[in-house]
């Protein structure tokens, strides 16, 4: 007698249609969300695909890192849809897509930061800009990663003026990544 394999969601069809990639990553999240939503679950879409969204595709990445309370529920939910766990990962090999839950919950303060979009008529949450900057700034500033620097410029540049810029501030300042952040902001102002 056959396993009987869980049915994925109708919305996989359309997720094979998606494009570009980190669209499809999104839509993904998307359809993850809505089969959470009865249970309270939320997750946030953080790391490089919340990049990849900021910077309309322009950084490359090719996992989801969400961060999610609920992650025990969600980690059934991909078996079910067929995912395999792969030490930290969960791979789905057919469509290509892979996601890692590295934490439990956003830092202080971060949630009230969090962004709403919607991919193809599905909700997506993101990290804020600013705890993405600060993000990328911290790889600069603690592990002198200059290509993080450099995505925290591009991000500065492309939003700036949607920025909550004390805000951004006052958490480099805690981070003590606050010097670095004032050399960036000085550049993308010119």
């Amino acid at each position: 007698m056959k396993k009987k394999v869980s049915a994925k969601p109708l919305e996989f069809r359309r997720l094979l249609r998606i494009s570009p990639p980190f669209k499809q990553r999104l839509y993904f999240v998307g359809i993850l969300t809505k089969y959470l939503k009865d249970k309270g679950i939320k997750p946030i879409v953080v790391g490089g695909n919340a990049v990849e969204f900021y910077t309309l595709g322009t950084y490359a990445t090719a996992d989801i890192d969400l961060v999610s309370p609920g992650y025990k529920i969600i980690d059934k939910l991909l078996k079910s849809w067929g995912f395999k766990k792969l030490g930290r990962h969960w791979l789905l090999s057919e469509i290509d897509l892979e996601v890692e839950i590295p934490a439990s919950s956003l830092g202080e303060g971060e949630e009230s930061k969090i962004l709403e979009a919607e991919v193809e008529g599905l909700k997506v949450y993101l990290i804020g800009i600013e705890d993405l900057i600060i993000d990328r700034l911290n790889a600069y500033v603690h592990w002198k990663s200059i290509e993080d620097a450099e995505w925290a410029e591009q991000l500065m540049k492309l939003h700036f003026s949607e920025i909550d810029w004390p805000y951004l501030e006052s958490r480099a300042l805690k981070e003590e990544a606050l010097k670095a952040l004032k050399k960036l902001k000085k550049r993308c102002s010119k």
